[in-house]
C-alpha cells in the first residue's frame, strides 16, 4: 500500500473521529440528510468532471472501484460531505451577507487549499483543465445548495 493510500486511510479517520466528537447526539439525523443530500450534488458533479477529463483521481482507496466510477470515493462521497456537516451544523445564522460570505470562503477556501496542495505534492488529485478557482467556485455553490436544502428540511422538520 502506497503513501496516497494511507494518507487517506488516516485523514477518513480524523474525520470519523471529528464526526463524533463535532456532531451533538441530537443532530446526528441533521448529519445525516447533509451527508447524504451532498453527496446527490457531488456524485454528477465529480462525475462530469471526471469523465470530461478536467481532473483525475490517479490513487484511489478503493482501486477496484475506480474500475466503474473514476471519481473520487474519499473525497465526493465521504471527506466533502463531511465538512458540509460541519459547515452547516455550525453555520452562525445571526450572519449578515459579508459574513456570510466570509464564512462560505473559508469553508471552501480550506477545502481548495488542501485540493491544491493534494494535487501539487501527491498522486490522489490530477488537474488537467481544472483550475483551483473552479474548485473554490463548486465547493462554494456545492455548499450553499447543500445548506439550503438542510433550513428547507429542518423547516419541514418543525412544520410536522
Amino acid at each position: 500500500m502506497n503513501i496516497e493510500r494511507w494518507f487517506l486511510m488516516s485523514f477518513s479517520l480524523i474525520c470519523i473521529i471529528a464526526l463524533f466528537k463535532l456532531v451533538p447526539r441530537e443532530k446526528v439525523r441533521d448529519a445525516c440528510v447533509l451527508f447524504l443530500f451532498l453527496q446527490v450534488i457531488t456524485w454528477p458533479a465529480g462525475l462530469f468532471a471526471v469523465e470530461m477529463g478536467w481532473i483525475e483521481y490517479p490513487t484511489q482507496l478503493l482501486p477496484q472501484a475506480n474500475e466503474y466510477n473514476r471519481t473520487s470515493f474519499s473525497f465526493e462521497f465521504f471527506l466533502f460531505p463531511i465538512v458540509a456537516i460541519i459547515f452547516s451544523l455550525y453555520y452562525p445564522g445571526n450572519l449578515k451577507w459579508k459574513g456570510a460570505l466570509v464564512y462560505y470562503i473559508a469553508f471552501a477556501g480550506f477545502f481548495t487549499i488542501f485540493e491544491v496542495l493534494l494535487e501539487k505534492y501527491t498522486s490522489l488529485v490530477k488537474y488537467h483543465e481544472w483550475k483551483w478557482y473552479w474548485t473554490l467556485l463548486t465547493v462554494m455553490i456545492s455548499l450553499l445548495l447543500n445548506h439550503r436544502y438542510y433550513l428547507w428540511f429542518r423547516k419541514r422538520l418543525v412544520q410536522v
